[in-house]
């Protein structure tokens, strides 16, 4: 699968490249990413090529789509928001996502999730989205919200996070949802 281009009058999204390297290093040296975010790769400069890489073959299996967030004007490197699909239901896809420290609580996380799911209804054939979050992340949990998704509660023990099982949160958008 290709991936598009996504655009609004703020945020672009694109398909990571390894020349995004560099700023994918300096982001992820970011206490805050690792506490709420199971990223696969360890946070030297050859992790982070690796992760652009997996990236590159999740687009061509069509699983998992992830997009690299920049600014629309000066094309600034603001994060990463993606799409993996459920093993189980290729109906069923999760979105996550994750913003620079210095980029955020300015909207732009709402914005590429806004993206990415009227994308992923409109033409990648998804019927349910989910959103969890770590119980203590509150600011991802008001960007779900925001974005139209229904808190539908607590998942107690749900998902392995630094060798500890960890509580997630669960929010879910249809396509039938109305925002």
């Amino acid at each position: 699968m290709e991936a598009p281009i996504l655009t609004d009058s703020v945020v672009t999204l694109r398909q990571w490249d390894m020349a995004d390297a560099l700023h994918v290093h300096e982001m992820v040296q970011d206490p805050e990413i690792p506490r709420f975010m199971e990223i696969p790769l360890s946070q030297t400069a050859e992790g982070v090529r690796r992760w652009l890489s997996g990236r590159a073959e999740g687009w061509e299996s069509g699983v998992d789509m992830t997009f690299a967030v920049e600014a629309t004007r000066g094309g600034r490197l603001l994060g990463s928001v993606g799409l993996e699909r459920s093993m189980d239901d290729a109906a069923i896809a999760e979105i996550g996502y994750w913003i620079g420290s210095h980029e955020r609580q300015r909207g732009f996380a709402k914005r590429a999730v806004m993206l990415v799911a009227e994308w992923a209804f409109a033409e990648a054939g998804i019927e349910r989205l989910e959103i969890t979050t770590h119980r203590d992340n509150e600011a991802s949990q008001r960007v779900a919200a925001t974005c139209g998704f229904m808190r539908e509660g607590v998942l107690r023990s749900y998902r392995e996070h630094h060798g500890q099982r960890v509580d997630l949160v669960m929010f879910s958008r249809l396509r039938c949802d109305e925002l």
